[in-house]
């Protein structure tokens, strides 16, 4: 039993017709569902970025911390020694002997370099927390722009994402064609 050849045309454009169709919708689906999910990971990229940026912020907060302790620390170093000097004086005087000269003036002399010296350090030890808060703040809002910039490319993924239904429309409209140019040259290819 023989198909006519515009019968064979017809079946044949609704079957490619039937699966442009289907695979049409599953591209829309499969988009669609890629879309939710780079969305939903945009947001949490956002969400992300903006701890970072509050990290960032309290981290530069405690750097002007540490350098405001390491200042203080300083000053009360220097204040403790100039109080131990004034009483290294007092006895100097209280002894007859005389302070700014001699073994007196050597021990108020080391007193006050001693002294400085750890106040330099107590400031310095501020200046050094106040760094490692201050790279901390640096690197996380490295981690935000980053996590803005991964944000920024899953929206624009999500709202690209229907070129796969492009491609299947076009894929089932070259089906078509094809089967109606073979159709056309050759005739039904029945068995």
């Amino acid at each position: 039993m023989a198909i006519a050849s515009g019968t064979a045309a017809a079946i044949t454009a609704a079957m490619a017709l039937a699966g442009a169709a289907v695979g049409t919708v599953s591209s829309i689906q499969q988009a669609e569902s890629r879309r939710q999910q780079a969305e939903y990971q945009s947001k949490l990229a956002e969400r992300n970025a903006r701890q970072a940026g509050q990290s960032a912020e309290l981290a530069d907060e405690a750097a002007r911390r540490e350098k405001q302790a390491g200042y203080e620390s300083a000053v009360k170093k220097r204040q403790e020694a100039a109080r131990i000097i004034g009483s290294q004086r007092a006895q100097a005087s209280a002894s007859g002997a005389q302070a700014d000269a001699g073994s007196q003036l050597d021990q108020i002399m080391d007193t006050a370099e001693k002294g400085e010296l750890d106040a330099m350090s107590q400031e310095q030890q501020g200046a050094d927390a106040a760094y490692g808060q201050q790279l901390r703040a640096w690197n996380l809002r490295n981690q935000s722009a980053g996590a803005m910039l991964n944000a920024e490319n899953l929206n624009n993924h999500a709202q690209t994402d229907y070129l796969g239904l492009t491609t299947t429309l076009l894929n089932g409209a070259n089906r078509m064609g094809r089967n109606f140019y073979t159709l056309g040259t050759r005739g039904p290819l029945l068995p």
